[in-house]
C-alpha cells in the first residue's frame, strides 16, 4: 500500500498548481517530531535553512531516535529533499520546551514554502506515559500550558511573515494547532487557510461552546485512522475524515501506516467498534463529570499505568505478562464503586495496544490461579 513516502516520490505538482492538502499537512506535521541538533542554528532563526541543510547522516540518530519508526523517518526526509514540491522549503523558528513541573512538552517549527506560504507545525506526544498524560489532561483543563504556548507561537510567526498561513499537527500537535487557530488574534486568523489535526485529541464541551469555535470552525480539518484511540478522546466533531491504515490498534497512530491513493488519503468505510466505544462510552461518561472528577479520573488512570513499572506504552503492550498483573493488582485495591469503571476503561485502552486482548479475561484467570485477591 502507498503511504506518505510514496506520495512524495510520485506527486510533483508545485504548490502554485495544487494547494497544500491533507497529505501534505501530515508530512510536514510529522517532520516537527524531528529533534534538531544544536548545530542546526539556522533552523532556529526567522529566515531558516533548507530541508537539505539538515539532511546529514551524522544527525540522523539524534533527530529520529525517539520517534516511532526512525528508519521510515530517514526515508521521509530523503524524499522531501528530492521532492520538487517541497525541496525549496525552509525550516525556521524551531523551538523546544520541556517543563516537568507543569507537565508541559512543547515544540514547534515553521515551514517557509514557495509562494510565501507558511506552515506552522506543532509536535505531538512521544511514546512515553508521561507524554500521553498531557493529552488526557485535556479532559479537564480548559487550557494547558502547551496550548497557550501554541497560540503565542502562531501569533509571533504571523507577525513576521506574509502570505497564506497554515497550521497543523499530529496527535497532541493537532489539538494545539486547532486550539491556536481558535484562540489567536483576529489579525492572525484572517490569514489562516486551514488548521489540520491528524489523529489529535478533541476538546471538552466547555471549549467547544466558545464563540471562537463557531466563528472559525470552517478552518478545521481533521483526519483519523479507522481504529483511532487518541483522536477520539473528547471528539465532538462530526466532519472528520476516516483514513484507511495498514496497521491495527494503536499502531494506526503511526502516520506511515496511513494509506494514500494518488494525491489523497484512501478513506475507510468508517470507525471500528473500538473507536466508536471510546467515543460513546468513555467520552460520554467524562462529559458528565465535574472538572474536579475528571482531574481525579486522569490522575487515577495514569497511576494505574505507572503501577506497571513501564515508562512507555510500547513497553506496556510488549511486556503485558508482567504489566497486566501489576495494573490489575492496583485496580483491585481501589474502592468497589470505581473499580469496574476503571477496569472497563483500561481494558478498552489496552486492547488498542494488543488487538483482541481481554483484560477482564486475564483478570479472571489470575483470580482463578490465586495471583490476585478476589
Amino acid at each position: 500500500m502507498s503511504n506518505i513516502i510514496d506520495y512524495l516520490c510520485c506527486e510533483f505538482d508545485p504548490l502554485s498548481e495544487r494547494p497544500l492538502g491533507d497529505v501534505d499537512s501530515l508530512v510536514l506535521s510529522w517532520l516537527s517530531y524531528y529533534r534538531l541538533p544544536a548545530d542546526a542554528k539556522g533552523a532556529r532563526t526567522m529566515r531558516g535553512e533548507t530541508i537539505a541543510d539538515i539532511y546529514r547522516a551524522e544527525w540522523f540518530d539524534e533527530m529520529t531516535a525517539v520517534i516511532w519508526d526512525p528508519v521510515s523517518c530517514r526515508y521521509l526526509l530523503a524524499a522531501l529533499v528530492a521532492s520538487p514540491r517541497f525541496r525549496a522549503t525552509r525550516i525556521s523558528n524551531y523551538v523546544e520546551e520541556f517543563d516537568p513541573e507543569t507537565e508541559k512538552q512543547f515544540s514547534a517549527m515553521t515551514f517557509r514554502l514557495p509562494g510565501s506560504i507558511s506552515y506552522v507545525a506543532f509536535r505531538g506526544t512521544d511514546n512515553t506515559i508521561v507524554g500521553w498524560k498531557e493529552d488526557f489532561n485535556l479532559a479537564f483543563e480548559t487550557e494547558i500550558p502547551s496550548q497557550r504556548a501554541a497560540t503565542s507561537y502562531l501569533e509571533k510567526v504571523a507577525s513576521h511573515t506574509r502570505g497564506p498561513l497554515y497550521v497543523g499537527g499530529h496527535s497532541k500537535g493537532g489539538n494545539l494547532a486547532t486550539y491556536a487557530a481558535m484562540m489567536c488574534n483576529d489579525c492572525t486568523a484572517k490569514r489562516l487557510v486551514a488548521a489540520f489535526s491528524h489523529d489529535g485529541p478533541g476538546f471538552t464541551p466547555e471549549m467547544m461552546s466558545r464563540e471562537a469555535w463557531s466563528e472559525r470552525s470552517h478552518l478545521m480539518r481533521k483526519t483519523i485512522p479507522n481504529q483511532s484511540l487518541v483522536g477520539m478522546v473528547f471528539e465532538n466533531q462530526d466532519d472528520f475524515q476516516v483514513v484507511a491504515s495498514s496497521e491495527l490498534g494503536l499502531m494506526q497512530h503511526n502516520p506511515f501506516s496511513w494509506e494514500v491513493e494518488g494525491k489523497e488519503f484512501k478513506l475507510a468505510d468508517g470507525l471500528s467498534f473500538g473507536a466508536r466505544h471510546v467515543d460513546r462510552s468513555l467520552n460520554d461518561w467524562l462529559a458528565g463529570l465535574s472538572r474536579a472528577k475528571r482531574e481525579e479520573f486522569v490522575e487515577t488512570l495514569f497511576a494505574i499505568f505507572e503501577a506497571s513499572g513501564e515508562h512507555t506504552f510500547a513497553g506496556l503492550g510488549s511486556n503485558w505478562m508482567t504489566t497486566v498483573p501489576a495494573m490489575l493488582d492496583y485496580i483491585n485495591k481501589m474502592p468497589e464503586e470505581t473499580r469496574d469503571r476503571f477496569l472497563e476503561v483500561v481494558n478498552a485502552l489496552f486492547r488498542e495496544l494488543v488487538p483482541d486482548f481481554s483484560l477482564r479475561g486475564i483478570a479472571g484467570s489470575l483470580e482463578e490461579g490465586g495471583l490476585l485477591p478476589r
